[in-house]
């Protein structure tokens, strides 16, 4: 304990554990690595008998050839990461969306460290070992655990390490993760007429929005234009669109279900992702 792997480690599946180099910083730490029952690649000066043979399995060999991994179906695949957290000074839980930098698995989680807002005097470091709850979207689940923080690292760019979780909740989606909202809106007509409206509820490729106005027929090309506030940031929206289906009557509301165009622009899908995502947290 307290010193950097001279060799990097695998699980007896061949899967990477933890890099040369790796710093086992305390018993905790050295005790998840021990419980994988690792092994590392054998040299010319390693005893015939220590070797082991990852590919076949001996009966000699008690040690498991898997490990639990709560995160197993997490690589690289993770669309979207909030951090839910509280610092001394909040009076309500930050939830902060994060850039995803991968896993060292069983062993750390690592993402980008967000500005906390307190100035050059109190830094991540400051809180390290803090408690927090991480939300991560990939393909269509979302995965929820608590962790805390282990280590902050300035350089090359602010990131974290996030000790690995014991366990883990996976939900699955059928469709696309949508969210209730009451959101004012543009609507845009085919003769560049425009009338208000208001977004009901939003997803990465369409939304419902309430009108007092007639939008058309379904298949009628529209645009939506509105603001979206995701982290104390406005961002104004503006996305071609297409109408699929209509509720109501006219002596009421009228109700339209809108699809986004399959063209928008990167930029603009994933701040629709990041919203979405942003509100998921603070279900």
């Amino acid at each position: 304990m307290g010193y950097p792997l001279p060799w990097s480690i695998y699980l007896r599946s061949g899967e990477l554990l933890a890099p040369a180099g790796f710093l086992v910083a305390d018993a905790l730490v050295h005790e998840r690595l021990m419980s994988a029952m690792p092994v590392r690649a054998a040299t010319a000066a390693d005893p015939e008998r220590s070797v082991i043979d990852v590919e076949s399995s001996s009966s000699d060999d008690k040690g498991p050839a898997h490990t639990n991994d709560p995160l197993k179906y997490l690589k690289h695949n993770a669309e979207g990461v909030i951090l839910t957290f509280k610092l001394p000074s909040d009076f309500e839980p930050r939830n902060v969306p994060v850039e995803f930098y991968g896993r060292i698995p069983l062993q750390s989680v690592i993402v980008s460290a967000p500005a906390l807002g307190l100035g050059t005097s109190q830094t991540w470091q400051t809180f390290e070992g803090m408690p927090l709850t991480v939300q991560v979207i990939f393909g269509r689940s979302l995965c929820m655990f608590k962790t805390t923080v282990m280590r902050y690292a300035p350089l090359p760019s602010g990131h974290l390490f996030l000790r690995y979780p014991v366990d883990a909740v996976t939900k699955s989606f059928r469709q696309a993760l949508r969210v209730d909202a009451q959101i004012p809106a543009s609507i845009t007509m085919q003769d560049n007429y425009t009338v208000p409206a208001v977004i009901t509820n939003l997803s990465g490729s369409g939304c419902a929005v309430a009108t007092g106005f007639i939008l058309g027929q379904p298949g009628t090309r529209l645009k939506v234009s509105f603001r979206l506030k995701m982290s104390d940031k406005a961002r104004v929206v503006s996305v071609p669109c297409v109408i699929r289906s209509i509720k109501g009557k006219l002596s009421q509301q009228m109700r339209y279900g809108i699809e986004f165009d399959e063209q928008v622009d990167e930029a603009v899908l994933l701040t629709l992702k990041s919203f979405v995502y942003e509100h998921l947290a603070e279900r």
